[in-house]
């Protein structure tokens, strides 16, 4: 995570290059969420893109706070939010920790007096024990935490990229070593080990949705949940540049070893077009990302 807090790192391509959530996941949420909408506050924001959307996918919240411990992603969220002040005039920004509650005042915090709380693609880089000893001091009765992230994602339709998928992320000459541990591994495994406390939180709602059953309908309708579906139409340029806003990519850059190597992200598009001559740089093609969700209710 220290990545994204430095300083020269880019978080404008991060907000513009990273994925966005589905209106139908927003859905679900809403059909989840119980009483009243007074406060919603948003932890780990990073550059607002799960902030910003919630303000107009959800059905209104009177305030949106949304948190990061980030000066740098704060920074580009506010400018962001000024793109389009009337759009987004209930929602703010603060620089916080994750299980801070500080900017809330002190007529408020741990005083339960928070509607919605949600960590978008950021809980694995908390201490999952005193992030939810956090949200239970500050969430209402019957309040939602709603958790959701995304990772490793594949070409549905060109199944011969998916060694590729992992070789560049993970592989021992490109960006294995470079990832924050044990954060990355935690995304990896979708949160399996942070489960939300039955003493704590109600109607406790978890869904696990591997990108790969994409390719077979069957596996599909297995789902006992609906799964949040991530899926963008990209360009393999487009691709490089998300793959520049990983953490671990970062930190490669900044590895001396690695000043006359090619840049990790323009090799994989040129191994893709290996694998696929006939593709070209600007084709648009499906991208499709493991994802997962974890909903709770304040007991």
């Amino acid at each position: 995570m220290s990545a994204f807090s430095a300083s020269d790192f880019n978080s404008k391509r991060y907000s513009a290059s990273r994925p966005s959530y589905p209106s139908e996941f927003y859905t679900i949420i809403d059909e989840y969420h119980d009483g009243k909408r007074e406060l919603l506050v948003d932890v780990g924001c990073g550059p607002g893109t799960a902030t910003l959307q919630m303000a107009k996918e959800l059905k209104p919240f009177d305030q949106i706070i949304g948190s990061d411990l980030s000066a740098t992603m704060i920074e580009t969220a506010k400018a962001i939010r000024q793109e389009s002040p009337s759009v987004y005039k209930n929602v703010s920004f603060e620089i916080s920790p994750s299980d801070d509650f500080d900017f809330l005042g002190a007529d408020s915090v741990d005083k339960q007096k928070v509607d919605m709380i949600t960590a978008v693609e950021c809980a694995h880089w908390f201490d999952f024990d005193k992030f939810q000893c956090s949200v239970y001091a500050n969430l209402r009765k019957d309040g939602t935490i709603a958790i959701w992230g995304y990772a490793d994602p594949i070409f549905p339709n060109y199944p011969e990229f998916d060694e590729l998928m992992i070789e560049v992320p993970y592989g021992k000459e490109t960006l294995g070593p470079y990832w924050e541990q044990p954060g990355r591994s935690r995304l990896r495994n979708m949160l399996k080990d942070a489960t939300l406390d039955p003493e704590r939180f109600h109607h406790i709602q978890v869904s696990y949705f591997h990108a790969k059953d994409i390719r077979d309908a069957a596996k599909l309708h297995q789902y006992t949940e609906k799964p949040l579906l991530i899926r963008k139409e990209i360009t393999l340029v487009e691709f490089a540049q998300y793959v520049r806003t990983w953490s671990a990519y970062h930190q490669w850059k900044q590895d001396p070893k690695n000043k006359d190597k090619q840049d990790v992200a323009d090799w994989f598009v040129e191994e893709s077009l290996k694998k696929r001559p006939e593709l070209s740089v600007t084709t648009k093609i499906e991208v499709v990302w493991n994802t997962f969700y974890k909903l709770g209710k304040r007991i």
